[in-house]
């Protein structure tokens, strides 16, 4: 699916590309396309809402690594915790925190994507979350997304999510992701 068929709903202020800190050789019809893609997919749905209209992408860069000379992203979140993202101890809910691997992750693997001129389509294999420290309300997060794997089949990304409040890392995650295939129609004389 292309950014072309999306249909945002725009009960929220778009983000202005002007407002993110781009690095690398980067066109400028994917700084919007990706700004608008994180739009989209924080801001213009139901599903938690009011926590994905509070994300604000601070940074994207795509650089080659080091050690491979392979493509990979790395995209920088802001959010600051409120109430309605807490559990009983009035820290990050175990759910939200999900909630934030998942976009944030795939966003940034959407974006690597972009950038090669690839489909940005993808489906969640397998996420693991672990939890290191407790975020209160209050706290100013920086969600860490960096792209690890980007094959043929399957897309990885880590995720790092820091109280930079209280200088301490709280959670990480690996995101594995694939492209999507629509089930082959079973024959309708078909036997089990």
């Amino acid at each position: 699916m292309s950014l072309d068929t999306y249909a945002p709903s725009l009960d929220y202020t778009p983000t202005k590309p002007s407002s993110v800190l781009f690095q690398g050789d980067i066109p400028a019809a994917v700084q919007r396309q990706i700004v608008e893609f994180s739009d989209f997919h924080l801001k213009g749905v139901d599903f938690a809402r009011t926590t994905g209209q509070r994300l604000a992408l601070k940074e994207a860069s795509v650089s080659r690594r080091p050690e491979d000379a392979k493509l990979q992203s790395r995209l920088v979140y802001e959010l600051t915790v409120a109430q309605d993202m807490t559990n009983r101890q009035h820290t990050l809910h175990g759910g939200c925190t999900a909630f934030l691997v998942d976009v944030c992750s795939s966003v940034g693997l959407a974006f690597l994507a972009m950038v090669q001129g690839k489909p940005s389509d993808f489906v969640s294999q397998t996420m693991i979350t672990t939890y290191h420290a407790p975020a209160p309300v209050g706290a100013k997060l920086n969600i860490v997304s960096t792209t690890t794997s980007f094959g043929a089949r399957t897309v990885a990304s880590r995720i790092e999510v820091w109280d930079v409040t209280h200088h301490r890392l709280c959670v990480s995650g690996v995101h594995n992701k694939m492209a999507p295939k629509m089930p082959t129609p079973t024959p309708q004389n078909a036997k089990l």
